[in-house]
């Protein structure tokens, strides 16, 4: 082939045909021009393709994060519902008149409230990943790329709340050990648990309903608790749900 157009362009420049020759120079310019342009737009799509591979995958993993991270939220807000609840039940005994509570009463719905730490715990592997490793500007939609951006500063918030849900029910927890019997209530709700003898002292807990100190504590407990599942919480729910929508609008059916 490479003799065959040596042999045109020898033929060419002899005599008159010099005027070919640069026309048929030219056509050759834009066949290497054309078989360039061919090559980088080849070049270009595969890496389009390989790019979109990339988003896809990482959709994907992301909708199963976000689902799992939705899933153990409601559990959080389950969980806070119920210690809240139990609070509520024990602040309706508060007061200055006579407890009509047993020490035994008194500690299931104290330690049913106060019992486990409220604390939202979302898997981030795949997110931290993308971060981390600049691949955030793969996603074409720059909603999903704005939202998973944003989503360690709403964390920060629910931790801040968190926090001080935490702060109230170790303020419980200290005025029962100081003020009250916490063996006794301890073993009136788990002794056969954990296999622990009474206490020896003969105080009860019930004195404890009578505090204005525990009772001020105890409502800012259900206070911060119920205040989590009306305000932080469903925000939280509502940006998760966003996200996902987000990753569903964009992944290939």
């Amino acid at each position: 082939m490479l003799k065959f157009f040596r042999h045109i362009r020898k033929s060419l420049l002899t005599g008159n045909n010099k005027r070919k020759y640069l026309k048929y120079a030219i056509g050759e310019v834009v066949l290497v021009v054309i078989g360039i342009l061919i090559a980088l737009s080849i070049n270009n799509f595969n890496a389009i393709r390989k790019i979109k591979k990339i988003e896809q995958t990482y959709l994907a993993l992301l909708k199963e994060e976000f689902g799992y991270n939705l899933e153990m939220l409601d559990q959080v807000m389950k969980d806070n519902k119920t210690y809240a609840d139990m609070a509520w039940e024990l602040s309706k005994h508060t007061g200055p008149d006579t407890p009509k509570l047993t020490d035994e009463e008194f500690g299931s719905l104290f330690f049913g409230a106060i019992e486990s730490e409220v604390q939202y715990r979302p898997s981030n592997g795949v997110l931290d990943e993308i971060i981390n490793s600049g691949k955030l500007g793969i996603f074409s939609s720059q909603s999903l790329r704005t939202s998973l951006s944003s989503w360690d500063g709403i964390i920060f918030k629910i931790r801040f709340q968190e926090q001080e849900l935490t702060r109230r029910r170790y303020g419980l927890y200290d005025i029962l050990r100081v003020k009250g019997n916490s063996r006794k209530a301890f073993y009136d709700t788990y002794g056969e648990v954990f296999d622990i003898k009474q206490s020896k002292f003969e105080k009860g807990n019930l004195d404890l309903l009578n505090s204005e100190e525990f009772d001020n504590q105890l409502f800012l407990f259900l206070v911060t608790s119920r205040y989590s599942n009306l305000e932080y919480y469903p925000n939280l729910k509502e940006e998760i749900e966003k996200i996902l929508q987000l990753i569903e609008g964009d992944l290939d059916k």
